[in-house]
């Protein structure tokens, strides 16, 4: 029911500003609920003896289903689908020339090709046109399920390597694995951790913050405690004013992102903050020497590149393992940590990536094409799992599209009109903008089962069944919410700027052919070699205090929005540890798990009360 009722009103909360129910890696619907279900429901259950209480085996399985479902009606597929649809008419004017040189590469099925139910999307007050609905939207629907099928069965596939082999943390799974466990004694009602003193004061101090923050939104007369400072004004003069352009320069205090960073090993927390700041210093260094042909956006291309090679490398015996195993008839049983058979993992990853190329060569995009951007975008998908669970990353932003990723690296003229055309659409298949990403919810459920054997046999008949669900209810729920209300008076970045950005790129390509950009070039082979180092680094000498996360992701929109707070939680883990021992990082450790929660359930209340009064309040990242 929670999957249905999240996927059902998330499009309208945060089409209408009033906040974000989904907004990250650690979903905010799905945690409120799990804390529902653990500090209100069980406890109701426990004393009334009706009926016997959630397990722990129970409460992961309903973590996963409704963490995989959060893929679904945010920035992860549907918000930003409905928008790309209706982008290409809705922008084509007899001045910009759209209709003859973007709309003939798309067939007419493929978008939504009906004036007037794209003029009634933006003007609301309609009844949704099902019929011119139907087509487009059950192409694109499948190839989004193709796509997220090929992320299940990869990793399944991958998961012995990253979580037994590697031993990536996954910090974030740390939160609902202390929120399940069970009490350690007949007549708790909560496990140790929840009912420990500092996790009520860190809770109580997230509540009061919030609950004053909250309410100073209804009433300005009502204190608040500031927690956000902007660091634009303090710089205004070359060469120092390049530290405020591109990512603007603020100071965002996120109790959550402190609490999590907490959590985080002590090289990886002062990698984020600290790349951060040095990508901001490069500019004032390109900015004070006039240095133009070299690009810190750009950088990001050759240190993604870097890091898929790494990747690859180091799981090349896995995986070599994996297909040998596959293939041999001999070898088809399942080992005792995998949730499905190696054959079956590798079946279905191999028919899911069969039909996402069918669907979009059918579409009209190149076979050589769909080879190059289908192995990217598993790439992209990869990174950002990759970010998720060595870092807690609960904004992603890969930094690249696969439109930019090609032109910068083989220039528009490689590409036929169709193809340049066709993959400004890559969005709407999987979105750099990475805030909810299947993979990392998937890798994450992989990784928290491990904590038990019970639903394991069930799990991936289980992910695609609240997949299905979520698209379903989150199509048709926020469809109809946007031809009642109209898109024009919704989020204007998302239903205005975003469908039609991508096609203003492929205009630019197609009306003005160029090549490979040499500064774009020389950028990636600079942020590739900078990454090859870092990572050559941490694998030789553990003495190493960067890790090369913190440069890959540092030019990116996530840690503008998490630097600070990530600053505070290194600071605060440094100060315990010198202060009082190693041994007392798991003794604080409820503290910083009541701010978390704290904030995730005051952030949640106020979304729930701007559901009646239409005031938002934006507690989370997002």
């Amino acid at each position: 029911m929670w999957v249905i009722f999240q996927s059902a009103v998330a499009g309208y909360i945060h089409g209408n500003s009033i906040g974000q129910l989904i907004a990250n890696h650690l979903p905010l619907g799905g945690l409120f609920f799990l804390t529902l279900l653990v500090l209100v429901i069980n406890p109701l259950i426990q004393k009334t003896q009706i009926v016997t209480t959630f397990s722990e085996a129970e409460l992961v399985i309903i973590w996963i289903m409704v963490s995989v479902a959060s893929a679904v009606p945010g920035y992860g597929m549907m918000e930003f689908l409905f928008p790309i649809l209706v982008a290409p008419l809705h922008n084509a004017t007899d001045q910009n020339e759209w209709k003859s040189l973007l709309l003939p590469n798309i067939p007419d099925w493929a978008y939504i090709s009906d004036i007037q139910a794209v003029q009634d999307f933006y003007a609301g007050e309609s009844l949704v046109p099902w019929r011119t609905w139907a087509k487009p939207i059950t192409f694109w629907l499948t190839i989004s399920l193709s796509f997220s099928l090929i992320i299940i069965f990869w990793s399944v596939i991958i998961r012995r390597q990253w979580v037994e082999r590697e031993r990536y943390p996954f910090p974030l799974v740390q939160i609902p694995k202390i929120m399940v466990a069970q009490p350690e004694g007949k007549g708790q009602i909560l496990n140790r951790f929840l009912r420990h003193r500092l996790f009520w004061l860190g809770l109580f101090v997230s509540l009061l913050i919030h609950v004053l923050n909250g309410l100073h939104r209804y009433n300005p007369a009502i204190p608040h405690l500031r927690l956000s400072y902007n660091f634009n004004t303090w710089f205004p003069e070359k060469p120092w004013s390049a530290l405020v352009q591109g990512w603007p320069l603020w100071g965002r205090i996120y109790l959550a992102v402190i609490g999590i960073t907490y959590f985080l090993q002590l090289d990886v927390s002062f990698s984020l903050w600290f790349f951060f700041l040095f990508y901001k210093l490069q500019e004032v260094v390109f900015s004070a020497f006039s240095v133009r042909g070299v690009s810190t956006q750009q950088q990001v291309i050759g240190a993604d590149i870097v890091l898929v090679v790494f990747l690859a490398w180091m799981s090349r015996r896995h995986l070599i393992s994996v297909f040998r195993l596959a293939i041999n008839p001999r070898e088809s049983h399942q080992l005792p940590s995998e949730v499905i058979p190696h054959r079956s993992a590798v079946v279905g990853f191999l028919l899911s990536s069969l039909s996402f190329s069918i669907l979009l060569v059918w579409v009209g995009m190149s076979p050589h094409v769909v080879i190059l951007f289908s192995i990217l975008l598993l790439s992209l998908a990869s990174i950002t799992c990759w970010m998720v669970a060595n870092a807690g990353m609960l904004l992603v932003n890969v930094g690249l599209s696969p439109f930019s990723f090609f032109t910068t690296l083989f220039g528009s003229r490689s590409f036929s009109r169709k193809n340049l055309t066709l993959m400004a659409f890559d969005r709407s298949v999987h979105s750099h903008w990475s805030s909810e990403s299947l993979m990392p919810y998937t890798m994450q459920s992989l990784r928290l089962l491990r904590e038990t054997r019970e639903y394991r046999s069930k799990l991936i008949f289980l992910m695609i069944f609240s997949l299905l669900i979520a698209i379903g209810t989150a199509f048709v729920s926020s469809l109809k919410f946007i031809y009642h209300q109209g898109a024009s008076s919704l989020e204007g970045w998302v239903y205005n700027w975003f469908g039609r950005s991508g096609l203003e790129k492929a205009y630019v390509a197609t009306q003005n052919p160029y090549g490979p950009s040499l500064s774009g070039i020389l950028s990636a082979f600079l942020g590739g070699t900078w990454a090859a180092f870092l990572l050559f680094m941490r694998q030789r000498f553990l003495w190493w205090p960067f890790h090369p996360i913190g440069y890959i992701v540092g030019v990116t929109y996530a840690p503008h929005h998490l630097w600070f707070s990530t600053l505070l939680g290194w600071k605060c883990k440094i100060l315990i540890l010198k202060c009082f021992g190693v041994g007392a990082y798991r003794r604080f450790q409820p503290l910083f798990l009541g701010l978390i929660l704290g904030e995730y359930l005051m952030s949640a209340f106020w979304i729930f009360v701007g559901l009646f009064t239409k005031v938002g309040y934006w507690g989370l990242p997002h």
